[in-house]
């Protein structure tokens, strides 16, 4: 990474906005487009699509767009299921190390993993975005393919993330699979080398995701372990530190009970961000430039057990929560803002 880009270059303030300088080095406003880019196609669509799909088919002449878009959705509903449709030209582009250089983002290896067995990726925090998940295990930008050579990763995401016109599609090409345990056991009873990444987080720790915290939700998230025990996937733990720096949120226990409710209605986190913009620093909807460091645990081997007990889950849940917080000690001095100073809250 060139270190010129580094640094945000001296900014200035008008009525205490604070703007991006006029003359910036044409790497970080590719950057800045790519990451602006990624948001609005995977995320902001959702929220626009339904509704513009919507007035076509009830005040437009061409109702017969979104008619079309509902049949394939139809005609394709099965693939998040058996195993996706990952483009590999999509996952080695090059543009993926302008969304890498923006933060930066760093991948970090531990140990070796025999690509002769299958794995469950467990990372936490979720995040608001999941911006480090995203870009270290859909894409090969930090060399994920070189650093485990043999393993196939494939993201785990909402089902309601695959009913959604054009969204679906580039999910499926960044080799998004459901959220289910029929899609995990598919993808992980292909054959040895599979890798399932999950966020077991989910949008509860996603609205929940504050600068300088480090809450996870976890105690009660128990079914990714079943599914290791009935697929015999040894479970990787994952921590991205700087996740949670990478934007603000308006937060409070009366509008958190409130955003839960909307959340079980629409299946998605409404968190209301405070990032910056595309001219200037001080709000909008993109990620502040934070650094993230991505570390993978080393795996935690898991018998094969079609019907696993609630026991063999708990002692394996137990073992995965220790090797976490083994993990997130032994590096938080190194990679978080806070060092030693701040403490993994479990819920």
């Amino acid at each position: 990474m060139n270190n010129n880009y580094k640094k945000k270059p001296e900014s200035w303030k008008i009525l205490g906005i604070e703007f991006a300088p006029l003359r910036i080095p044409w790497e970080r406003r590719l950057q800045t487009t790519t990451i602006a880019c990624f948001l609005f196609s995977m995320i902001i669509a959702m929220f626009v699509l339904i509704p513009v799909m919507s007035y076509i088919l009830l005040f437009s002449k061409y109702w017969y767009i979104p008619v079309l878009c509902a049949t394939w959705i139809i005609y394709d509903r099965k693939t998040p299921y058996r195993g996706g449709r990952k483009s590999i030209a999509l996952r080695n582009n090059k543009i993926w190390h302008y969304y890498r250089d923006y933060f930066p983002i760093k991948l970090i290896k531990t140990t070796d993993l025999p690509a002769d067995k299958n794995y469950i990726f467990c990372v936490y925090p979720h995040g608001v975005v999941s911006a480090a998940t995203f870009l270290n295990f859909q894409s090969n930008a930090n060399k994920f393919d070189e650093l485990f050579p043999g393993i196939d990763p494939y993201i785990v995401t909402l089902n309601a993330n695959f009913r959604i016109p054009f969204t679906r599609d580039l999910f499926l090409a960044f080799g998004g699979i459901s959220a289910s345990e029929e899609s995990l056991l598919y993808c992980l009873h292909d054959k040895p080398g599979k890798s399932c990444v999950i966020m077991p987080g989910g949008a509860i720790e996603a609205m929940r995701s504050l600068p300088g915290t480090c809450n996870i939700t976890l105690q009660k998230r128990r079914g990714f372990v079943r599914v290791a025990l009935k697929a015999g996937a040894s479970l990787v733990p994952v921590f991205s530190f700087g996740e949670n720096e990478i934007f603000d949120q308006i937060s409070g226990e009366k509008l958190f009970w409130i955003q839960n409710k909307i959340r079980k209605f629409i299946g998605l986190a409404p968190c209301l961000l405070k990032g910056r913009g595309f001219f200037q620093y001080s709000f909008g909807l993109l990620p502040h430039r934070r650094p993230i460091v991505t570390v993978v645990g080393e795996p935690i081997s898991v018998p094969k057990e079609k019907y696993p007990s609630e026991r063999l889950i708990s002692e394996y849940h137990q073992k995965y929560v220790d090797a976490l917080v083994s993990l997130f000690n032994e590096y938080k001095e190194k990679y978080h803002s806070k060092g030693n100073n701040v403490e993994l809250q479990i819920e």
